[in-house]
């Protein structure tokens, strides 16, 4: 009797396959994007084996896209990012800071009577439409009661007066973006900004330096800004220097009004970099250097170095899941089903808002969830200070020095009084994203708190303390029958942002989408803050731009926010500036490199 042939692994029934290829691609720590090859890998930095798929077409199309389905894909921060990404990360923050400003700038303008006539009767319907969260704020936009100056303010600073008046950044760039646009619908808008741009004093406030030789009057030879003869050019022949800097100004003013991107959470190639500059056009001097000094491409000798040149510029770990996602076909994101994006480092252009660009992949793909994890040591107690990037670090060095250890408290401090506007950017941002179609199931966001959990809980009470102020203080406004208005609840004071209370709540209460990995304690109680505030007076407080009411509950709050700085210890550096230092390197060993 004839033996029996062997089964081959095609004989084996489908289900017993599938098992053995998801057993064959499962890495327990999923696979981890690898930034310089712009690869998934192993975790390890190992590299991914699938040479079962190269068996036969038949087990290839049966694993087709089937290790993305069997693996959390993990994108993270680079701890010590490439020259290359230090690089492209820092020209792009450059040039969105230059678009920013240039908005800056073009609304700055509008203060000026002339401009009035731009701002029609369509614009505002339009604007209104856009962005009815800040019709009260158009309302007071030309009110001329004495305020004018700060409704102006208000459009052209925004989150540095109130935290983008209660909203997302995000949308508070795009609500001037848009205000902009369609200010330059006049054709006239552009050149007339430009032209009346007025950067710099008058040229008779400018006092030239007399020790210093001129230049020719009548020349055009532009000092080269990369020398610090431009410097000297500048005290030498103010007059001279200030014709340039307005003529560059108003060029730049024209390209920037008619620029509608690039949206923060690409990551640029250089031919990428190289068109948005063309497209912005000559900076001033002053601007060209700065870009350049960040990352010695430029910079004048001094003892210390070039300190731009010293910052890990990185991009977002979300900007680097958006760009994989656009890498890979269609049917490769559709076959994903977990990400895991570790915001574990400080990075570049606005990276609270890079939920939005993940929208789209989501809605390409309903079975898909992204998990964002924000690290509350390293990310949002290091934003403290309000920089997009991780220049802070620079100021900390300047200001104690690697040794000067005994006086980093005033850091510690700082950190304290602001983790709840940090935190609220990050919760405001993405609460903000299903309003801009994010399905319901697909995202999710973790404060993380490691390495030290416990230590994160005691940060959190800050957080819900700073909670429970702005819910008193609007129950304090009910309580004496006042009505500040739009602008005047929002201006200078402890109003985080209009879901912050109700967002902070929701996490406690385990009822968000938004979750930390450290105890949250019980709810906070506003009742508490009324008991220990609720006498305090209605006097207004004295800034000569707004009247607010509670000046004395103010002074209340600030005391409270510094009373206590943010104490650490192991695993965590007893000082909270040496994780700031972290993000910058040191300068004998940017030397040695």
């Amino acid at each position: 009797m004839p033996s029996p042939s062997p089964l081959g692994f095609l004989s084996l029934p489908r289900e017993l396959r599938d098992t053995i290829y998801h057993h064959y691609v499962f890495e327990a720590d999923g696979y981890h994007f690898d930034y310089e090859s712009g690869k998934l890998r192993a975790s390890g930095n190992r590299p991914i084996h699938l040479a079962l798929m190269y068996t036969c077409t038949s087990v290839a199309a049966e694993m087709h896209h089937l290790a993305l389905g069997s693996n959390v894909l993990n994108f993270s921060t680079s701890a010590n990012p490439s020259e290359t990404e230090r690089r492209n990360a820092a020209r792009f923050d450059m040039s969105l800071s230059r678009i920013q400003s240039g908005r800056s700038d073009a609304l700055a303008a509008m203060e000026k009577p002339e401009f009035l006539r731009y701002k029609t009767s369509d614009v505002d319907a339009e604007i209104a439409l856009r962005y009815p969260q800040f019709e009260p704020l158009l309302h007071q936009l030309y009110d001329h009661d004495g305020s004018h100056r700060l409704r102006l303010r208000a459009i052209r600073e925004g989150g540095s007066l109130g935290s983008s008046w209660g909203q997302p950044d995000s949308i508070f760039r795009a609500f001037q973006r848009d205000m902009i646009e369609l200010l330059s619908r006049d054709t006239d808008f552009p050149d007339a900004l430009a032209n009346s741009y007025d950067g710099l004093p008058t040229c008779n406030d400018i006092s030239p330096n007399p020790d210093l030789r001129p230049l020719e009057e009548d020349s055009d030879e532009d000092p080269d800004p990369d020398s610090l003869a431009w410097y000297d050019e500048r005290r030498r022949n103010p007059v001279k220097e200030h014709r340039h800097y307005r003529r560059e100004t108003a060029s730049f003013l024209r390209s920037v009004l008619l620029l509608s991107g690039p949206e923060p959470w690409i990551v640029p190639s250089e031919d990428e970099l190289t068109q948005i500059d063309t497209s912005l056009g000559p900076a001033s001097p002053y601007l060209r250097r700065q870009a350049r000094g960040r990352l010695s491409l430029a910079g004048p000798p001094a003892a210390k170095g070039n300190p731009w040149d010293r910052v890990r510029w990185r991009f977002s770990a979300a900007a680097g899941a958006i760009h994989f996602f656009k890498s890979v076909s269609p049917s490769a994101v559709l076959a994903i089903r977990n990400v895991v994006i570790h915001e574990d480092r400080q990075s570049v252009a606005h990276p609270e808002c890079h939920v939005l660009g993940l929208i789209p992949f989501c809605l390409q793909n309903p079975r898909l969830h992204i998990e964002r994890r924000v690290n509350l040591w390293r990310v949002l107690l290091m934003r403290c200070f309000g920089e997009s990037v991780p220049e802070h670090a620079e100021r900390i060095e300047d200001m104690f020095g690697r040794d000067g250890r005994d006086r980093y408290d005033s850091y510690d401090l700082h950190c304290a009084s602001q983790i709840s506007r940090s935190c609220c950017r990050w919760i405001t941002e993405a609460s903000a994203s299903f309003a801009h179609g994010m399905p319901a199931d697909s995202f999710s966001l973790v404060l993380d708190g490691n390495p030290a959990p416990d230590q994160s809980a005691d940060v959190f009470e800050v957080v819900k303390e700073d909670a429970a102020w702005q819910v008193a203080q609007d129950q304090w406004y009910t309580d004496q029958s006042l009505s500040p208005g739009f602008v005047a609840t929002r201006y200078g004071g402890f109003h985080m942002s209009d879901v912050f209370p109700q967002a902070v709540h929701d996490i406690v209460q385990g009822k968000s989408f938004i979750s930390c990995n450290f105890p949250t304690g019980t709810p906070y109680d506003p009742k508490r803050v009324l008991a220990r505030n609720g006498h305090l007076s209605y006097d207004p407080i004295a800034d000569p731009e707004v009247s607010t009411p509670g000046a004395e509950w103010i002074v209340a709050w600030t005391k409270h926010r510094y009373q206590n700085p943010i104490r650490t210890w192991p695993p965590l550096s007893p000082l909270l500036a040496d994780l700031a230092l972290e993000d910058f390197i040191a300068e004998e060993q940017h030397h040695a490199a």
